[in-house]
């Protein structure tokens, strides 16, 4: 089964994201800081990973640029509902510089999540 991390400190949100990709036949695993995203990450073997931006104390684009400079570099998705100090263009615009699949903004549908994630994992 494809692996997949969800990487939100809102845990509402992550457990709903991670039963829609159960449900669509993936293994996902949620998580609620970066430093736990990056123990599991160091010992796993994720196909991706679907990251919020803001997290209390933690800026997820930390995480997704670590990802990116992977070797090999693991795919990911950002997931913003917006936060302090950046819109949304601008969130988009760092995003989709350091090599994200996709921004998904909040609230969002399960079809546009498995859209993402499909092409997250097929290119």
């Amino acid at each position: 089964m494809t692996q997949i991390m969800v990487v939100d400190d809102n845990e509402d949100v992550a457990e709903t994201v991670s039963i829609a990709l159960n449900e669509a036949g993936y293994a996902a695993t949620a998580v609620h800081s970066l430093d736990d995203a990056r123990r599991l990450l160091s010992g796993g073997n994720y196909a991706g990973a679907i990251i919020d931006v803001w997290m209390n104390e933690d800026n997820g684009l930390e995480l997704a640029s670590e990802l990116a400079q992977h070797t090999p570099p693991i795919p990911f998705i950002i997931m913003s509902g917006g936060g302090p100090g950046k819109t949304l263009e601008q969130v988009t615009a760092r995003a989709d510089s350091i090599g994200a699949v996709a921004v998904l903004f909040k609230p969002f549908e399960d079809d546009e999540l498995l859209t993402a994630v499909s092409t997250m994992l097929n290119g």
